[in-house]
């Protein structure tokens, strides 16, 4: 085996050795109350009732924070709410709760994007003028919200991103307890592992550009890697700098739930993929599948701090809708990147050296 192919054999089997951590969820998590997301059970909030975000949803008025129109699925319970939460930019979204260690506490109404979640464009932001209704079969709602779906992959909720009218943006800072403890400035020097599942929609089948991406967003501002799919749902990735996605081989079904794991390598400034995608045609999820592995970034990348959501909306190829994106059961695993010393490293060569000249002289 030369030097080369050893270190791709060694590279493969790190990779290999890491994929689908079981890692307890998080503030991201499942998007269950007990995540830190307000869902309405059986027409009740479980957390305390907002009594802002009522007047925020209710009142056009500017003293209230209001700055758009929203859906009614996004009315807190005091308006007749009974399915789904309220927009994650408006309350403490994944700031309460007792999972991962979280510090318990119910959802509170805060400032305008002043919590992890904060709406950079489209969604809350944008000017729905016939919501929070329907008109025919018009579409006319944008919102990214905690979502009641009896599809779930666990619990009752999801994460739920709809753009009819407009694309939208939002932006997710990263928090210790994402991170089992380790604050996200301090990940510098680690293995990063996102793993999460989704469920993307048909609605916009026919449009074969990118609909939906997850940018990985490093201490220094940085977009250090995206991954994301086409209408057709088809995954799709970019490094930085490319201004170009590339599409994979791998389309994920709308019948059920596929995992796609993302790793990031903050020393060696690496990124990999790999997938297990559903099956609309035989209704299975399929066997993890290699997409990416070391792939050079081209930059150096410092701690991972935060995640941006975008989903193109508004008049889509061939007359596609952008409708329901769904995510749920999000884990991140952390491991120390090892180094070899300069001097391990340099036995190591010098071996591999020795191995191949023995190799040489006994073929001769």
């Amino acid at each position: 085996m030369t030097p080369l192919k050893l270190k791709l054999c060694l590279c493969a089997c790190v990779l290999g050795a890491t994929l689908w951590p079981r890692s307890v969820c998080a503030y991201l998590g499942s998007f269950e109350e007990q995540d830190g997301y307000r869902i309405p059970l059986d027409g009740q909030i479980l957390s305390a009732s907002l009594a802002g975000d009522a007047q925020f949803y209710l009142n056009n008025i500017e003293a209230n924070g209001y700055t758009g129109v929203v859906p009614l699925g996004t009315y807190p319970n005091s308006l007749g709410d009974t399915s789904h939460g309220a927009d994650l930019s408006r309350y403490n979204a994944g700031q309460y709760g007792t999972a991962n260690g979280g510090p318990g506490g119910t959802a509170a109404d805060i400032a305008d994007n002043s919590g992890l979640w904060q709406a950079l464009a489209g969604g809350r932001l944008n000017e729905d003028a016939d919501a929070p209704y329907y008109y025919g079969s018009n579409f006319t709602r944008d919102y990214v919200q905690a979502y009641r779906y009896p599809g779930a992959r666990s619990g009752a909720n999801v994460l739920n991103f709809l753009a009819s009218e407009t694309s939208l943006s939002y932006a997710y800072t990263l928090d210790s307890r994402d991170f089992n403890g380790m604050t996200p400035g301090a990940s510098d020097g680690q293995l990063i592992q996102m793993a999460f599942w989704l469920c993307p929609s048909d609605w916009d089948d026919d449009d074969l550009d990118n609909i939906m991406s997850i940018s990985l967003r490093d201490a220094m501002g940085q977009t250090v890697f995206q991954v994301g799919y086409t209408g057709d749902n088809m995954l799709q990735y970019q490094t930085p700098g490319s201004g170009t996605w590339e599409t994979t081989s791998h389309r994920m079904g709308t019948l059920g739930w596929s995992e796609l794991l993302v790793i990031l390598d903050t020393v060696n400034n690496t990124a990999g993929i790999a997938v297990r995608a559903y099956d609309d045609n035989t209704l299975t999820l399929g066997d993890q599948a290699y997409v990416l592995s070391n792939q050079s970034l081209g930059l150096t990348v410092d701690a991972l701090t935060g995640l941006q959501w975008d989903l193109r909306g508004g008049p889509l190829n061939n007359g596609a809708a952008s409708f329901k994106n769904y995510f749920d059961d999000f884990s991140f695993t952390l491991s120390p990147v090892v180094v070899p010393e300069p001097g391990s490293l340099l036995l190591t060569l010098l071996a591999s050296l020795m191995v191949i000249k023995r190799r040489r002289n006994s073929s001769v």
